[in-house]
């Protein structure tokens, strides 16, 4: 191969790779919100509404009510278990989407998009994971906020954290599951990238996630699902 001919074969795998992490953001994101939306539909909670980053609904009384650990109040606002499974549900929806996307891979072969929003949509994971690791190994903030009901309270805020005040799950064995499912998965699809461009076909898909996530949040989010 001339050099020429190499250049432009390098140009392609960039401008591939890129193409591919563009539709991360939306397909890393919606899916997910969606499964919250759809447990919390079927509930029927009160001033339910699908963002393009978040879902709305009116249960403040119910959260009250929790992180008072009246238990018995908020059961009779809305079934904790269904809460905690709409908590869940955007979670399992994002292990549904990599698998989904480790099978499209498997099946029809490297795709940068399946690839891209597979790595997209498990970074969410990296609030818990600090969480995790401040609740086990971080003594000042043990001390500070002794309890996860406690940090709720003080404003911590993401799924895995409500799915443990809601079942004493802890949140290190969700967030630990959760890091062990995006290193597998991660490093299985580590093989898709092209031999010998790999350094470059990852650089230009995390380019295109970048840009993905910006017009997402920036533009065609609030446009679609304000």
């Amino acid at each position: 191969m001339t050099e020429t001919a190499a250049a432009d074969s390098l140009r392609r795998t960039a401008l591939r790779w890129f193409a591919g992490g563009l539709v991360a953001a939306p397909l890393g994101i919606l899916p997910h919100e969606i499964g919250h939306f759809l447990v919390l539909l079927a509930l029927g909670v009160p001033d339910l509404a699908l963002h393009f980053v978040g879902v709305t609904w009116d249960l403040e009384e119910f959260w009250l009510a929790v992180l008072r650990e009246d238990h018995a109040t908020a059961a009779t606002i809305a079934p904790l278990w269904g809460v905690a499974l709409s908590d869940a549900a955007g979670p399992l929806v994002t292990y549904a989407i990599v698998l989904a996307c480790c099978y499209g891979c498997a099946t029809w072969g490297p795709s940068p998009a399946l690839i891209a929003v597979a790595y997209f949509a498990q970074a969410r994971i990296r609030i818990a994971t600090q969480y995790a690791w401040r609740r086990l190994f971080d003594s000042e903030f043990q001390q500070r906020l002794p309890s996860d009901l406690e940090a709720m309270a003080a404003g911590w805020n993401f799924d895995e954290l409500r799915v443990a005040v809601l079942t004493g799950i802890p949140v290190p064995l969700l967030a630990g599951f959760a890091v062990l499912f995006l290193a597998g998965s991660g490093i299985w699809l580590l093989r898709y990238l092209p031999r010998g461009r790999r350094i470059v076909a990852a650089v230009s898909m995390v380019a295109g996630m970048g840009v993905s996530l910006v017009a997402y949040a920036g533009y065609v989010g609030p446009w679609l699902l304000p």
